[in-house]
């Protein structure tokens, strides 16, 4: 396995359209990118072997999965590391994120509603509050469909 393999262009090309769709039969890739059907399938094995493409995925409408509410918080606590494994892998924390300046950390939380939003908060609170000196909800959103 090559982790320093060059990409060209029809590499590229083919990489776009299944980043968008990673379904899209090999006729339909040969057919958009003019390289055989066959050529496209070995292109396809050759990325997944030199760990370029690492997996397909499907994604989720995240209303129907009771992810529609999305927060984002951001957190600045104590400098030991303040979160544990039960933290990262809780069900309604999708992303982490370190930043600098005022804040050490952004989390991005995924869950059905406002009121499962403010249960994980206040378990939040109560659970890491001794290690935090300042959190700060960023942004709400609903998932509308």
């Amino acid at each position: 396995m090559n982790a320093f393999m060059e990409l060209d262009n029809k590499d590229i090309q083919l990489l776009e359209i299944l980043e968008k769709n990673s379904k899209v039969p090999v006729q339909e890739l040969s057919e958009e990118t003019g390289i055989p059907a066959s050529t496209v399938h070995h292109r396809i094995k050759k990325l997944e072997s030199n760990n370029i493409i690492r997996r397909y995925t499907a994604e989720l409408n995240p209303k129907i999965m009771g992810r529609g509410f999305s927060a984002y918080v951001m957190v600045n606590g104590s400098p030991e590391k303040y979160l544990d494994d039960d933290f990262f892998n809780h069900k309604y924390v999708s992303e982490v994120s370190a930043v600098t300046g005022n804040y050490d950390l952004i989390i991005k939380i995924q869950c059905a509603n406002l009121d499962q939003f403010n249960d994980f908060l206040q378990e939040f609170r109560e659970r890491y509050g001794k290690f935090l000196t300042q959190t700060v909800t960023m942004v709400c959103t609903e998932t509308l469909v």
